[in-house]
């Protein structure tokens, strides 16, 4: 197998939401203002920056006093605000804010939400009869986990908006269930209302794009399976290694057919409970899965916030959604489980939440992108230093960045060739069986790129083959130990005949070893020993024993056993 490395697209489909933490969230009259059909997300760095009254604005927060701060902050608003949203409608929850680059603060898709999404389709795919997520995949602690050798990068997209939504859930209807929309804590009804019960996300809209990669270590994982087949159970291997070894577009398969199930319960599930506008989600539905590739040359993958029980689970539960039992306990006793999704509206219809396609790129399309992201980060940049570059003291700071810039780079590529260059060392000393040798110069070359996963992975390497040599060893000594003792000891507990004549061979083999008496006798009380089963196939082994004892013998050790 060979290393497999994509450059990826992403474009979203039905707004995504990738959560930057409940930390993070946004509290209404304290980190946005809602006014004039707009929210306001406030940076009180800004506020400090032009003048405004610090203490009288903490005081207003600690109050979460909306209409004081933004009495206060007047026409200044604009310019305290880190960015500025079209309000889709009202709330007085907080807003769920997407997740962002530290260094040019824009929307980022973390390779981890990517990889979870990738790994809720392969679970699906892979498992079988009752197995949990570590018969499936491997144990993390051994280093057979699958999704080791799948790395996913973080994808930044370009921009966000506020999206609503809304939780469908289910309502008895005379004493049957229906579709509803929660509008309170116990209260949901069959009328579709945008207030009440609702939550703003900020959202990457649909056609949006970002660019990532996918890796797929078919070395490492080729190594795996070299040193398991003695040390480790390796789960579905046949289907892993042969994910590894096609590549992205039997990863594409399976996602697609990971996605294409669920689409169908999902819209059985919606088509058996109706609400108002429910319509519209399954007219959705429908779109995302007439966009499923047959050809498998791109997939379409659910993920992120609003993903559901069924899809974050791998979806295997369950082959109807609307047979999905009752709580038995809880403040839930009685309620069918598993019936909330969370539906957002996006250009007056609704949908479903966290859709995107994913497609390799070619390699003009790669440069085009890192282009356009290079300009789009020297813009941002340029907006940061625009304001103080008629400075002099800033000229003489990035002329002092551009040059310690130019020295990192340098001292990376040393590092790179220092790098490299050991692990050429390493890889020989390994082939070589030196294998401390070979860890010595890994950990030397992992101490100069400690992000490399290439010695990590010899490491273990020379340590499964030292491993393997003190097993073979300790089995060789085991092995001569209990040859060496008399025949009679060594054919102790033999139910067997071929067992029997097999172990005297090897034990005929050691030197010094040959018939004579004692162990004529030795033979004699082993066959007697044997089951009365062995013992009735005791003429078919006759030619076998003639090899071992010769004619004579065999035919006095048959007649005393007759």
């Amino acid at each position: 197998m060979k290393d497999l490395n994509y450059h990826i697209e992403m474009q979203v489909v039905t707004p995504l939401a990738v959560g930057a933490g409940n930390d993070n969230e946004w509290v209404r009259g304290i980190d946005y203002v809602q006014k004039d059909g707009k929210v306001y997300v406030l940076d009180i760095r800004k506020a400090v920056a032009i003048g405004i009254d610090i203490n009288r604005l903490t005081e207003l927060f600690l109050k979460n006093d909306e209409k004081g701060i933004s009495a206060l902050l007047g026409n200044q608003l604009n310019e305290i605000a880190t960015r500025v949203f079209p309000l889709p409608t009202f709330t007085t929850n907080p807003i769920k804010s997407f997740l962002r680059t530290q260094l040019y603060d824009r929307p980022l898709v973390a390779g981890s939400s990517i990889k979870g999404a990738i790994r809720s389709a392969l679970f699906k795919a892979l498992r079988t009869d009752e197995q949990d997520n570590k018969a499936v995949f491997g144990d993390m602690k051994d280093g057979t986990d699958l999704m080791r050798f799948i790395r996913v990068g973080d994808i930044e997209m370009p921009t966000t908006y506020l999206v609503n939504t809304k939780l469908f859930n289910l309502r008895k209807d005379s004493n049957e269930w229906a579709g509803g929309w929660k509008q309170a804590m116990q209260e949901t009804t069959a009328n579709f209302s945008p207030t009440g019960f609702n939550t703003l996300y900020e959202c990457v809209a649909p056609g949006q794009k970002g660019y990532g990669t996918i890796g797929m270590a078919g070395n490492a994982y080729s190594l795996l399976l070299q040193y398991s087949a003695e040390t480790r159970n390796i789960s579905h291997a046949t289907q892993k290694k042969v994910l590894m070894e096609t590549g992205i577009q039997a990863l594409f398969h399976i996602i697609n057919t990971a996605t294409r199930s669920y689409l169908q319960k999902e819209k059985a599930f919606f088509e058996t409970y109706t609400a108002e506008r429910s319509d519209e989600v399954i007219d959705c539905i429908n779109r995302l899965m007439a966009m499923i590739p047959a050809d498998d040359i791109y997939c379409l993958m659910k993920m992120s916030a609003g993903v559901g029980f069924h899809a974050i689970t791998g979806d295997w539960q369950y082959e109807d959604y609307d047979d999905t039992d009752y709580w038995e306990n809880g403040k839930d006793q009685g309620k069918k489980k598993y019936k909330s999704r969370k539906i957002a509206e996006h250009d007056g219809q609704l949908q479903l939440m966290g859709f995107v396609k994913m497609r390799t790129m070619s390699e003009q399309e790669v440069v085009r992108a890192e282009t356009s992201q290079q300009a789009e980060h020297q813009a941002t940049i340029d907006s940061i230093l625009r304001p103080v570059r008629e400075q002099e003291e800033v000229r003489r700071a990035a002329a002092e960045l551009a040059a310690r810039k130019q020295q990192e780079r340098e001292e990376e590529k040393r590092r790179k060739e220092s790098y490299q260059t050991l692990m050429e060392q390493a890889r020989h000393l390994y082939a070589e069986d030196r294998w401390d040798e070979a860890v010595a110069k890994a950990k030397e070359a992992l101490s100069l790129c400690p992000a490399e996963q290439a010695p990590v992975q010899l490491i273990e390497s020379c340590a499964n083959a030292k491993r393997l040599k003190v097993f073979a060893e300790q089995e060789a000594a085991a092995t001569t130990e209990r040859f060496n003792q008399p025949l009679a000891e060594v054919l102790k507990g033999i139910v067997s005949i071929g067992n029997l004549l097999g172990t005297t061979t090897k034990w005929l083999k050691v030197e010094g070893h040959t018939l004579g008496d004692p162990e004529y006798d030795a033979l004699l009380a082993g066959v007697k020993a044997l089951p009365a089963r062995e013992q009735r196939n005791l003429q078919k082994k006759r030619k076998d024993f003639v090899k071992v004892m010769g004619e004579e013998k065999t035919n006095w050790l048959f007649n005393s056993c007759q």
